[in-house]
């Protein structure tokens, strides 16, 4: 079952031409602005879509949207970015599903880089779950010994968050929901999931990050076109589930292992037949609802 308002593809030359018309006609800005924005919906790049040691030549999930905000760091998101094309400097902000260690394991290595490499700018939005942000970055500061080489020092704003809060970015409007994700012998995990909704297309999809079977979210998720769901905690038929009651348009599973992706794919199709697996580099179109 092929979904037509979310494919991988850039701008047409026609969509192309039709903007750069608007524009050499004095139109105006806004609705050259206003028609770029129509061609050019919600994008989210995977970046990582397996579990949490990756296979080889993989990458634990992690992905981008619009091409500017990182979703978790995986083990070596800042130099899986740049095979896939990104450059981490034009990085806005860095979200944060949860503190377990494959989601975070790769920000010192980010931070070295945009540090060493000066990004420009307004700061670094670091955004995640408020128990544990400061000290996991102030944490990521020690390990690359800022004090002791300040010109490392990263440009940054912390944004620490709980379940129901909201926030917004340039371009992005972000709605957050409780995960139900244990670690250890049972121990709760703070652990968010997102409503993004782009402003310039009214596109909107949601991302679960790490969670246990959670039927609440399909109440958070009802509007949204796109899911993306963990597909390495909730059983596939049980994340299916979900989006079949949330009535999105597509569900996509990620941080699954690949030796398992075929069967990880039948049985959440047996449920909803618009489910794909996360494919590192492959980058989904999100219309709107």
């Amino acid at each position: 079952m092929k979904d037509e308002s979310m494919k991988t593809s850039n701008m047409t030359r026609r969509e192309f031409a039709r903007v750069a018309a608007l524009g050499a006609a004095g139109i105006g800005s806004a609705l050259a602005a206003r028609a770029a924005a129509s061609a050019s919906p919600l994008k989210i790049t995977i970046i990582g879509d397996s579990s949490c040691i990756p296979d080889v030549k993989r990458e634990t999930a992690c992905f981008l949207i619009n091409g500017k905000h990182l979703v978790d760091t995986g083990w070596c998101a800042a130099l899986k970015m740049r095979e896939h094309g990104f450059d981490p400097l034009a990085l806005e902000s860095i979200i944060i599903t949860h503190f377990h260690q494959d989601h975070y394991i790769g920000l010192p290595q980010l931070l070295f880089y945009v540090g060493l490499r000066k990004r420009p700018g307004p700061p670094l939005n670091i955004v995640g779950p408020s128990e544990n942000l400061q000290r996991v970055v102030e944490a990521a500061d020690a390990f690359l010994q800022v004090p002791r080489f300040p010109e490392l020092a990263v440009n940054r704003k912390l944004v620490p968050l709980t379940a129901g809060d909201k926030f917004e970015l340039a371009d992005l409007h972000f709605d957050t929901f409780a995960a139900r994700h244990t670690s250890g012998k049972d121990r709760v995990e703070q652990a968010l999931v997102y409503k993004v909704t782009d402003k310039a297309s009214g596109a909107c999809a949601v991302f679960t990050g790490d969670t246990h079977p959670h039927p609440p979210i399909a109440g958070f998720a009802k509007g949204a076109s796109l899911l993306i769901h963990d597909g390495a905690h909730t059983p596939p038929k049980d994340a299916a589930q979900i989006a079949q009651q949330a009535g999105v348009k597509k569900l996509v599973l990620i941080h699954y292992n690949q030796n398992r992706a075929a069967k990880i794919l039948a049985e959440a199709r047996s449920v909803f037949p618009n489910t794909e697996l996360a494919e590192e580099g492959h980058t989904l179109e999100v219309s709107r609802p």
